[in-house]
């Protein structure tokens, strides 16, 4: 991306440099002889007049005849350092001196940068830029500073340049994770079995058995082989998989260095991964009062990338997530038995009472699993040790909240409902884990 700048002055007067606060204080040093002689008073109001024209002049010739052009890679990763190329150009016909800085959405190093420009001549500066958080960030005003020909003077001026970069998941992060999965499914107790009958999928074709449904025999290859054969039928092994994101206010909260909400987008993401592989369809479903992001269950490799291009820009907000409407905007487009996740954070009665609900509806339909984050500071306060004189208090009340949590889980489990209730660390590979274990029991 090489968006071009345009120029716009923010301030028409110079910015005194150091060489010129230093020529000042010769005229200072010299007006404490007016308290030994007066006569020398003039001599030294010359001096001032002198330097004071010298430096207006020197204000006045300076120039800043540049065009600034940002070059970078519009598409980055979180945390990966990436470099933003400013190209100056210099369209008068002297020399000049000029200091850059960028208005950059995350954290630079080598800025600000200085270059010296020959006559017409052009000069690229670098910088390094880290962005700390996945999104569609922009880039504001570019700021130039031109030093005066005396270098008394410092003219600044900026230069609009609007651009975006996108920021998504580090897919190394997302690669490394693959291995907890792999090693998950080999921890599995239980070996995924096909189970013959059905009639949703064909399995292999086979010698007539006397009891085989009739609807069921392959008369092209009877008449091939001369003899009756029929089509083996299995349960289907491709399913749909619907991620449900809760944007609510709950998932804002940090749960040690991410929010509840960028947890449980890694997670989700990884576990659609793995049931591509697995040969499902995955969809997904986020919403806060709207729905923000819909992606019908599909199939196929490139479903992991429209899983990554819909939800790297979203956000949790402030208002609670509205669970009817989730439900029914989902039933009136997913009407096939599907085995849905729910993410979200619950942290009081209310919103507890609402999660469940929600999935006890979807449960009459769907195959639903609960994922509930938990706050690590939380349980720190509890298993800490109490320190400070409101120490007590405080983890008496982290013991209530945790207590309270764990029996809202535990009515959730007797109502039937599957259950991942697992710190950040451990999310992914208990989310995978009971993916699996739903896929080798054929719970669907």
């Amino acid at each position: 991306m090489s968006p071009r700048a345009a120029p716009g002055w923010r301030g028409w007067l110079g910015i005194p440099t150091g060489r010129l606060v230093g020529w000042s204080l010769l005229p200072l040093a010299g007006s404490l002889a007016i308290l030994a002689s007066p006569s020398a008073l003039a001599p030294v109001v010359a001096v001032d007049l002198v330097l004071a024209g010298i430096a207006l002049l020197d204000l006045l010739a300076t120039r800043q005849p540049v065009e600034i052009t940002r070059s970078f890679v519009p598409v980055q990763a979180v945390g990966r350092r990436f470099e933003v190329h400013l190209r100056v150009e210099n369209l008068s016909s002297s020399a000049i001196a000029v200091r850059c800085a960028d208005d950059a959405p995350g954290r630079t190093d080598g800025l600000p940068a200085s270059v010296r420009l020959a006559p017409l001549a052009a000069a690229d500066v670098a910088y390094g830029l880290v962005v700390d958080e996945r999104g569609h960030h922009g880039f504001g005003d570019v700021t130039v500073r031109a030093r005066s020909p005396l270098g008394l003077w410092e003219r600044q001026r900026t230069h609009s340049a609007p651009a975006h970069v996108r920021v998504y998941p580090r897919f190394v992060r997302t690669r490394k994770r693959q291995t907890v999965g792999r090693l998950a499914e080999a921890r599995m107790p239980v070996r995924a079995r096909r189970r013959p009958g059905g009639e949703s999928e064909f399995q292999r074709l086979r010698p007539y058995v006397a009891g085989d449904p009739y609807r069921h025999i392959d008369w092209k290859a009877t008449a091939r082989k001369r003899d009756f054969v029929t089509r083996e039928f299995g349960q289907e092994s491709s399913q749909n998989l619907v991620l449900l994101l809760d944007c609510g206010r709950m998932m804002s909260g940090r749960t040690g260095a991410l929010a509840a909400f960028d947890h449980a987008l890694n997670a989700a993401v990884l576990l659609g991964q793995v049931a591509l592989d697995h040969g499902d369809r995955v969809g997904l479903l986020a919403y806060d009062r709207d729905v923000h992001a819909w992606l019908p269950p599909r199939g196929g490799r490139s479903t992991v990338q429209r899983l990554i291009r819909a939800t790297y820009d979203l956000r949790p907000g402030l208002e609670e997530p509205d669970h009817p409407l989730a439900l029914r905007y989902l039933s009136e487009r997913v009407r096939r038995r599907s085995l849905v996740v729910l993410f979200t954070a619950v942290q009081d009665e209310p919103t507890a009472d609402l999660a469940t609900a929600l999935v006890e509806a979807l449960a009459t339909r769907h195959l639903a699993v609960a994922v509930w984050i938990r706050d690590t500071d939380l349980d720190a306060l509890v298993d800490g040790p109490a320190e400070r004189e409101a120490g007590p208090y405080v983890r008496a009340a982290a013991a209530e909240l945790v207590g309270w949590r764990e029996r809202a889980l535990s009515a959730l489990r007797r109502r039937g409902a599957l259950v991942v209730d697992a710190a950040p660390e451990a999310l992914t590979p208990e989310l995978i884990h009971r993916y699996l274990e739903v896929k080798a029991r054929r719970l669907l």
